[in-house]
């Protein structure tokens, strides 16, 4: 799927942790329309109520499975990035633990 078959679609947007933002698509071909959100919860129930569709990160499909809601890859969407963050001066222990294990999550994603 492709983020040009969408724009016949409203398009909900969480305005809160949204990562989907009109930028996503190319001047004058964005979604016909808008349908703002404030939360996944409320995201979700838009799109299971075929009010919406909407774009988000695989991680979504993951943590939250809804009845109602199909997940496909969008093969030209940019890739969303990923953080760690922590206190400079007290890193989490086992710190190079823990990148590399990040780091090996999201590799097959890439």
């Amino acid at each position: 799927m492709r983020l040009g078959e969408l724009t016949k679609y409203a398009m909900a947007m969480d305005d809160r942790p949204g990562t989907t933002s009109l930028g996503l698509w190319p001047p004058g071909t964005a979604p016909a329309s808008v349908r703002q959100t404030h939360g996944t919860d409320e995201w979700l129930t838009l799109i299971a109520a075929d009010q919406a569709v909407g774009v988000t990160s695989e991680a979504t499909a993951h943590q939250n499975p809804r009845p109602g809601v199909a997940y496909r890859r969008m093969s030209d969407a940019p890739p969303i990035e990923v953080r760690l963050a922590w206190w400079r001066d007290d890193p989490p222990e086992h710190l190079d633990d823990l990148v590399r294990l990040t780091r090996s999550a999201y590799e097959g994603a890439l």
